[in-house]
């Protein structure tokens, strides 16, 4: 901050609620959506926090779109965590190349 002083980073958690109690215990704010609620609790989050970490399997139901845009943006910053699952839920160079050249969509 311009005056000198600093604030702790707030950072949110976004998944399963196994990982989300552990992250909890770590004083991140966690948010466990029910299926179909994914992509609102992750807006929510991205609101509230300064770093938005995200299960596999949400990063998974998210549109890409959504997903793409948030990983590049500045603030929040946003990641996928890697959880007991370890399903690769981050598009590969490869994949956006094919959906930005039109192959998949």
């Amino acid at each position: 901050m311009k005056d000198g002083t600093s604030r702790p980073l707030r950072i949110a958690y976004v998944g399963n609620a196994a990982t989300a109690s552990a992250f909890g215990l770590a004083g991140a704010a966690t948010h466990t959506p029910a299926p179909g609620e994914e992509l609102e609790a992750f807006e929510r989050a991205r609101e509230s926090a300064d770093v938005v970490l995200l299960g596999n399997d949400v990063a998974a139901s998210l549109p890409a779109s959504a997903l793409e845009n948030a990983l590049i943006s500045l603030a929040p910053l946003v990641a996928v965590v890697h959880d007991s699952e370890g399903r690769a839920a981050v598009p590969t160079a490869a994949d956006r190349a094919r959906r930005q050249l039109g192959f998949d969509k």
